[in-house]
């Protein structure tokens, strides 16, 4: 039973209902007072601790939750403390384990106080078994995956088989957590000699043993291959020499892997223990597996280097030359990518070439470095730039070369190869000046996908080893391609510049033509005027008067028309140039637009059309340029009535938006094609099908709408289906005023 601090008993109801709740807990809880000592623990409490809750009751917490830990002894009292004094709920560190009658578990604990009045604690903790063998599992395999990565780097790395396998078998033994880890070499078929050992201080060595391996089950498995596996050696009766050489070891179990130069077996790599009857777990053979592949690329690459020491005088001299060739070919990567880096930054031909030729002869130490540029026909090089390290030698850039004169030179550069150490009666007399006896010199050809532009040469009076010398063609090839983006840069901006001429001479010619149409159309008009009063005053018959009335008519139509057109290109080109804002009013669109429908009553029952319209109620008045949205309207319109067949309707219809407000114009009995639909607001576009002497114009009533509504700061589109065509037209409700008409 469950008391409160005053001895009070609890009601029995509340505590059958508080141990029905720790019960259905999957963690184990103990409730403790403020001396630690235990009141109550749950059912799973009782399974983890292994303690009745009889047993258990009035203990001290430390008596039943028996905690272990390799660092801190009196753990559980300390963390006690620190929850009762501060209050503060605390946790278990790691490698905590629970120490039980069956054995130890890793424990994951939780230890709080009691709220309200109580002093006491709640300990809330769970075995963790599983996680940690995840974690081991996923360590040693990671661990294993370093080695052998960490073996096949020294491989890479050293040319010294010894030092190779002398860290394999100590990696090795480490990871494993093994007794011994060893490897034989195999002097004849069936003798053998360990040569590098990994051994446990308290363990005899077996360094320079031979043994006789002799032709037993386990030597023909090793043959094929396989991995051997003994769990138990002291049960292998009648075994060979070797396996009886470690039974006096004595050994326990051993896991024996050979080792393959090409497909002959060069030896094995042998992992053993004193403790008999280990199961050799499947990653443990994957490992030793890996690395014994590993330990014969090795061996592969060992023999390749005593072959190479057999052909040289002193080791000395070849660890020398590797040295050097290593710092220079880690020099030659930092100016490769010094050079690469300078000048892909540049788009200037000249600074290129100059930062190539810099970098090239303060790092190589060169005498002479040189560019020389072809022309088209591949007829005569010149020499365009050049690196000179002493101040007192004269330039060479300027001199002209005949390449015809130098077949035999040029021949093999214009094929795209490079000249290492060219013959010096093969050079033109401006390079042999620097062709030194023992010296270097190469060229390079500077060649794109498109052929041979140019040559890059070095010079360099004392010897130097091939692998700086190796940079020339790399950097030949990162300053062609460097060219060709310049070039190509030139071209571009040259191509811009010229669309911008263009484009200015279109302005200035459409300007010239709307200045030169406007004034015959003024004389026009001005005639047209006069023309009309005097038919109006003069004694002519009716029948000649409407005859002479209707052909004015028609030159007024033709001259509106004219005008319009005109209008047109020039709000076209106010639209492209404008930089002023617009300005606007406030517009109210249900008194609006009735009026504005009003002006194509007559041409609506002229052609039998049905003009309606729909006006949103909610939409506020809008912030708007006037003469813009009458203008989009009426182009739209216009547009709906000269396309839509006899018996058809045309629908104007707004919307309100959360920010912006919508206006759309539908016509119905025409159906523009999708692939139409992305061309009809471009300039002096017509749809192919329709018939330009029945609807007129010039294609620019719809690009003027599109200029218009961007300026309006909307979008506008169009969608054609079902029959029917509908301009659809977004602006914003406050207005825009990016710019002018």
């Amino acid at each position: 039973m469950f008391t409160s601090p005053d001895n009070q008993a609890i009601n029995p109801l509340s505590q059958d209902l508080l141990v029905s709740v720790l019960n259905s807990l999957g963690d184990g809880v103990i409730v403790t007072d403020g001396e630690g000592r235990v009141m109550a623990m749950n059912r799973m409490a009782v399974h983890l601790t292994g303690l009745p809750l009889e047993i258990a009751q009035g203990q001290l917490l430390s008596q039943v939750l028996c905690l272990s830990h390799p660092q801190q002894n009196n753990l559980l009292g300390e963390l006690m403390q620190r929850v009762l004094s501060e209050g503060l709920s605390t946790g278990l560190p790691r490698d905590t384990r629970l120490v039980r009658p069956d054995g130890l578990d890793y424990l994951s604990a939780t230890l709080a106080p009691l709220g309200g009045k109580h002093r006491g604690l709640v300990v809330t903790f769970r075995e963790v078994n599983r996680h940690r063998q995840l974690e081991d599992s996923l360590r040693e395999q990671a661990q294993r995956e370093h080695l052998v990565r960490q073996v096949a780097s020294r491989i890479h790395r050293s040319l010294e088989l010894g030092t190779i396998l002398q860290t394999a078998v100590t990696e090795i033994r480490l990871c494993l957590q093994v007794e011994r880890v060893f490897v034989c070499r195999f002097l004849r078929d069936d003798w053998g000699e360990v040569l590098h050992e990994s051994v446990a201080a308290t363990s005899r060595s077996l360094l320079g043993q031979r043994w006789q391996f002799g032709a037993g089950a386990e030597m023909q498995s090793l043959r094929q291959g396989q991995v051997v596996a003994i769990t138990d050696l002291g049960q292998s009766i009648g075994a060979a020499d070797w396996l009886v050489q470690l039974q006096r070891v004595p050994v326990g179990a051993a896991l024996v892997t050979p080792i393959f130069q090409g497909e002959r077996l060069w030896g094995i790599l042998a992992v053993t223990d004193a403790l008999r009857g280990r199961a050799w777990a499947a990653g443990e053979r994957q490992l030793v597996e890996q690395l014994a592949l590993q330990l014969g690329i090795a061996i592969d690459q060992a023999q390749l280097v005593h072959q190479l020491r057999t052909l040289n005088s002193t080791l000395e001299m070849q660890v020398a030359e590797r040295t050097t060739e290593v710092r220079q070919a880690l020099n030659a990567a930092q100016v490769l990518h010094t050079v690469t880096e300078q000048v892909r930054r540049s788009l200037d031909e000249g600074q290129i070439f100059r930062t190539a030729l810099d970098c090239l002869g303060q790092n190589l130490g060169a005498d002479y470095c040189w560019v020389a540029l072809y022309d088209e026909a591949q007829i005569q090089a010149m020499i365009a730039y050049e690196y000179l390290q002493s101040p007192t030698l004269a330039t060479t850039v300027g001199s002209q070369i005949e390449l015809s004169q130098h077949r035999e030179l040029y021949q093999r550069l214009l094929d795209g190869e490079v000249w290492h150490y060219p013959p010096v009666e093969l050079l033109p007399p401006v390079y042999a000046q620097f062709r030194v006896t023992g010296g270097q010199m190469v060229l390079a050809p500077i060649m794109d996908d498109q052929g041979v532009m140019g040559e890059l040469g070095v010079a360099l009076a004392r010897p130097q080893q091939g692998v700086q010398v190796d940079l020339v063609p790399q950097v030949a090839n990162q300053c062609a391609i460097a060219i060709r983006q310049a070039r190509l840069y030139q071209q571009s901006r040259a191509q811009v510049l010229e669309l911008e001429r263009l484009h200015r001479l279109k302005d200035d010619f459409l300007s010239t033509v709307s200045h030169e149409l406007r004034t015959p159309l003024s004389n026009m008009k001005l005639a047209l005027k006069m023309l009309g009063l005097s038919l109006r005053k003069g004694n002519i018959n009716a029948a000649k008067m409407a005859k002479l009335l209707q052909y004015l008519d028609i030159l007024e139509q033709e001259y509106q028309r004219e005008v319009q057109l005109i209008q047109d290109l020039l709000n076209l080109r106010q639209l492209d140039t404008a930089q002023q804002p617009l300005p606007q009013v406030t517009l109210d669109m249900q008194q609006w637009v009735p009026g504005l429908l009003t002006r194509f009553q007559h041409q609506v029952e002229q052609k039998g059309l049905h003009l309606t319209c729909t006006l949103d109620p909610e939409l506020p008045q809008i912030a708007v340029h006037l003469f813009s949205l009458e203008r989009i309207v009426t182009e739209l319109l216009t547009n709906a009535v000269k396309y839509t067949p006899t018996g058809g309707t045309i629908h104007l219809a707004t919307q309100k938006l959360p920010h912006h407000w919508q206006l759309e114009v539908t016509n119905t009995g025409v159906e523009i094609p999708p692939q139409e639909l992305q061309l009809i607001f471009e300039r002096f576009y017509r749809v192919p099908r329709s018939d330009p002497w029945q609807h007129g114009g010039m294609g620019l009533g719809l690009a003027l709408v599109q200029r218009l509504v961007a300026h309006l700061g909307g979008t506008i589109a169009a969608d054609s289906s079902q029959g029917q065509t509908q301009f659809r037209v977004v602006l914003p409700l406050n207005g825009g005023n990016d710019s002018p008409i």
